[in-house]
């Protein structure tokens, strides 16, 4: 779902929980009037008293009129405010349930959406990750350094642990600083199982803390699913969710089925999120330019590198190492 969708579905939330509160409140009233009649008949009084003082107010009487009818209206708010005090327990039935106090379940406050729908967003968000990677057992701290070789690289000084150290705290210093339209997207390559996904879903993680968007997708499914919509009438638009996400996450690219639309489709992506200048974070086990040139266009290659920070994963498969 794109990022509208989600406040749609999560205001609908919202508002059904105030309905629940509204008729919960109306059968307690109807409760505590049966068993009360004297709580009838101030209520009785006093919707009375408000109606006269409109009508009053309406046809144009005479203010001292209007204030009688006012004063009389607030007359039986204190009767009944008192006999409430007067009995905490059921002041307490009567009492509104709202889920969220500060908003009392209608979802904005002082004109802005409360904290409590952005919650249910964020909730949502990270329910959809869940259903679709390990985000759960994902972050830095599960990110475990002693299974990269403590071994030099091919000519260099630095060890294949060191080197995976630093990529590390670059992800860990990304995630905690990231901002759209300031951090740049990034490209993680390397074999397979070296803890790119890992280290892609641990900063997902730590951008959904900060209240951000986040849509992770692998490439063979996202790609997948835009092409079900483009030849059926099937709801959704996978597309504007990956357009629009504060970060994106395309998982191993690479395995989508190339196609001349879906070149089209990962071009125009690309480009789009450049233009609104919206980080995304590509994984992919193609791990030079030349296999990135015999799969995709010329123009892609360019537009993907050249709008991101690359990040080198080096090691042997952490997966076949109890990881």
């Amino acid at each position: 779902m794109t990022k509208e969708e989600l406040y749609r579905r999560a205001q609908r939330t919202v508002a059904a929980r105030r309905q629940r509160v509204v008729t919960a409140r109306r059968a307690a009233q109807e409760q505590a009037e049966r068993e009360h009649p004297e709580l009838a008949e101030l209520r009785k009084e006093r919707t009375a008293a408000g109606i006269e003082a409109a009508r009053l107010a309406a046809s144009g009487a005479p203010q001292d009129e209007v204030d009688a009818a006012l004063a009389k209206a607030a007359r039986a708010d204190a009767a009944q405010q008192a006999l409430l005090q007067a009995d905490p327990a059921l002041a307490a039935r009567l009492a509104p349930a709202y889920t969220c106090p500060v908003c009392e379940d209608t979802g904005r406050v002082g004109g802005a959406v409360c904290e409590c729908v952005h919650t249910l967003v964020r909730g949502m968000r990270r329910a959809a990750i869940n259903a679709s990677s390990p985000l759960a057992l994902c972050s830095f701290d599960t990110f475990s350094l002693e299974k990269y070789p403590d071994t030099r690289l091919p000519g260099q000084e630095l060890t294949v642990r060191a080197h995976m150290a630093e990529v590390l705290e670059y992800c860990r210093y990304y995630a905690a600083h990231f901002s759209p339209g300031n951090s740049p997207s990034l490209y993680l390559y390397g074999s397979a199982g070296l803890g790119k996904t890992h280290l892609a879903l641990s900063i997902a993680n730590t951008v959904l803390e900060q209240g951000r968007d986040v849509v992770y997708v692998s490439a063979q499914n996202a790609f997948s699913a835009i092409e079900r919509e483009r030849f059926s009438d099937a709801e959704g638009d996978t597309l504007a969710a990956l357009q629009s996400a504060d970060l994106l996450i395309l998982d191993d690219l690479g395995t989508e089925y190339i196609s001349p639309y879906v070149s089209s489709c990962l071009y125009g992506l690309i480009n789009t999120r450049v233009c609104r200048r919206l980080p995304t974070i590509y994984t992919s086990n193609i791990v030079n330019d030349a296999d990135l040139q015999r799969r995709y266009t010329e123009k892609i290659v360019s537009r993907l590198l050249g709008s991101c920070e690359t990040l080198c994963f080096c090691g042997e498969d952490v997966r076949l190492q109890g990881v």
